[in-house]
């Protein structure tokens, strides 16, 4: 199903009633099916983390067992060369049994794109999502300059302006996101990567964009 713009216009009429469900933890919690997600895997640091998308499959049960990963990696073929070589990466992943998901937010409803295979593929976010820029290969790229953070951060600009979501303000999303997984590190370390923070609540919002939700209007 090609992707338009305007396909996210009937995602205007969802509720934005108050929705306390509570956050759930552990491995045997599933998500939901057509929601893109954003997920955050450990780095061996306390405050970073990799920043990723993520789509389940829902016609693999428990959803969230199977679905496709977008994200950025950087492969160094040659530890001792110099410069970077980021590379754009979608693959079929299970990150309801990773030891590495420390939280997985929803992000809002990508259903109106199609089915399973129709959102993943060629025409819908696979080449949206291409199109966010990456270092080429070699340069001499600090760390603060790019990361798979900064890249997550671009393509919700970039997923923002296709209608796929609804994010005014990224750099507040990038604030509750972080937020919500240093909360979220605690019952990681405690658990040794078993048990996982999956965040279940919607709150209503209209004027600022929270954590999950974005693009129903709704916030944590």
């Amino acid at each position: 199903m090609p992707f338009t713009a305007s396909s996210s216009a009937a995602q205007s009429s969802d509720s934005l009633a108050e929705d306390t469900s509570p956050i759930i933890w552990g491995d045997t919690a599933e998500l939901e099916p057509d929601r893109i997600y954003a997920v955050l895997t450990y780095r061996g640091d306390l405050a970073s983390w990799n920043w990723t998308f993520y789509v389940p499959n829902s016609s693999v049960s428990p959803i969230g067992s199977s679905g496709t990963l977008f994200h950025v990696v950087n492969n160094v073929s040659d530890p001792n060369a110099s410069g970077t070589n980021w590379k754009f990466a979608a693959e079929t992943k299970d990150i309801l049994s990773s030891p590495l998901v420390v939280a997985i937010v929803r992000l809002g409803d990508v259903g109106f794109l199609g089915e399973y295979k129709d959102v993943v593929g060629q025409d819908s976010l696979l080449p949206i999502l291409n199109t966010v820029a990456i270092p080429k290969v070699g340069s001499a790229i600090h760390p603060a300059e790019f990361s798979s953070r900064v890249w997550f951060l671009d393509a919700i600009c970039i997923l923002h302006e296709c209608g796929v979501i609804t994010c005014d303000d990224v750099w507040l999303l990038e604030r509750e996101l972080r937020r919500f997984a240093f909360t979220a590190m605690d019952r990681y370390l405690q658990n040794k990567g078993h048990g996982r923070a999956i965040r279940a609540d919607r709150r209503r919002c209209q004027e600022k964009v929270f954590l999950s939700g974005v693009n129903e209007g709704l916030s944590l």
